[in-house]
């Protein structure tokens, strides 16, 4: 006799002190002399070093346009699905609304998390658009929402200035130069999503979804904007599930895997995932800071100590990136007829 198999069932996460995922403001990277962004980039180094997550106050993106993304992104996701697949990702094209899916990309995040895509646009012309590369192709359009597409350009604008300010901030907290990393973000492959994670079917704890899986993210780091509603849970330190509450106005920046890799380890990767405990639907809009194509990911010389190894060989990102998608898309292929190649 085969037994019936168990609901998993998701233990809460434990509540959060400040200083295990610290607040931070970075106001004086935007308007401070240099001292004064040394002092903001070494907190952020330490958030970094031991937690590689903490919130930013001070970043300088209005409010008010974090709220008309918020209600694009609500207005997207309460369409009917044929008007949602109007602007779909496909295998050749990996921009634009990705279903909710069982098995995530890389094989990991899974779960009953809704996508919409935006990558960096480039121009026509480009050599890699006129390639066809998926990860280059321009983005998907969604004209039948008014004001979608310029409210949300305008919000990946500030994301673009802002991760700039962050990894300047990061070079900082390094000892290196400020624009160390700026050689590898002159056409790098940016990602922002819109997020929707569906409630649970009922308030059981075995009821409730994961609505991303356990995982680190695999770019350089990733500027979070999450709704009230919460559920993101942080691995921490003592090996216990942590909350990251939401802060009204604050973003969430965590450390992704090709940033573990350059510091040679300093900097930590800290698996996360998401589950919504809540009565109502998840919102959420990440901006993952990756660098360009065909970057080289290596450990910084500079951060290897004498003597000893690089704690992780060179990686080409791009190839890296490819490899990644065309798995985490592969799920495509058993989606329903209508979800067709465009």
């Amino acid at each position: 006799m085969t037994k019936e198999p168990q609901p998993v069932v998701y233990e809460k996460a434990r509540e959060i002190a400040v200083s295990e995922i610290p607040v931070i403001d970075i106001a004086p990277l935007r308007h401070g002399d240099l001292r004064a962004r040394q002092s903001v980039a070494a907190e952020i180094a330490r958030a970094c070093e031991t937690v590689g997550f903490f919130y930013i106050t001070g970043h300088g993106v209005a409010q008010s346009l974090i709220d008309d993304a918020f209600a694009q992104n609500r207005a997207f996701f309460e369409q009917p699905f044929e008007e949602r697949m109007k602007s779909a990702a496909t295998r050749k094209q990996w921009r634009g609304y990705v279903p909710s899916k069982l098995e995530g990309e890389g094989g990991a995040v899974g779960g009953s998390i809704q996508t919409f895509r935006l990558m960096l646009d480039l121009a026509a012309d480009d050599p890699d658009v006129l390639r066809g590369k998926p990860m280059h192709l321009p983005n998907r359009r969604v004209p039948h929402l008014p004001g979608f597409d310029t409210t949300i350009e305008a919000y990946l604008h500030e994301m673009h200035v802002l991760s700039a300010m962050l990894r300047h901030a990061f070079a900082l907290g390094l000892g290196l130069a400020e624009e160390w990393f700026d050689p590898f973000y002159k056409r790098p492959l940016i990602q922002q999503s819109l997020l929707y994670y569906r409630p649970p079917k009922s308030g059981r704890p075995e009821d409730l979804e994961i609505g991303a899986g356990e995982h680190s993210d695999t770019g350089a780091f990733t500027l979070l904007m999450q709704d009230e509603v919460g559920g993101l849970e942080v691995g921490h330190l003592d090996q216990q599930w942590v909350a990251a509450p939401p802060i009204r106005g604050t973003f969430v920046i965590n450390i992704g895997d090709m940033m573990m890799r350059w510091t040679n380890g300093r900097f930590r990767s800290t698996p996360h995932r998401v589950v919504n405990r809540a009565d109502r639907a998840r919102y959420s809009m990440p901006y993952f800071a990756n660098p360009d194509y065909d970057s080289i990911i290596a450990p910084i010389p500079a951060l290897i100590e004498p003597g000893s190894d690089a704690a992780y060989p060179p990686i080409h990102f791009g190839q890296y990136m490819d490899d990644f998608y065309k798995h985490g898309m592969n799920y495509l292929d058993d989606l329903p007829p209508e979800y067709a190649e465009s």
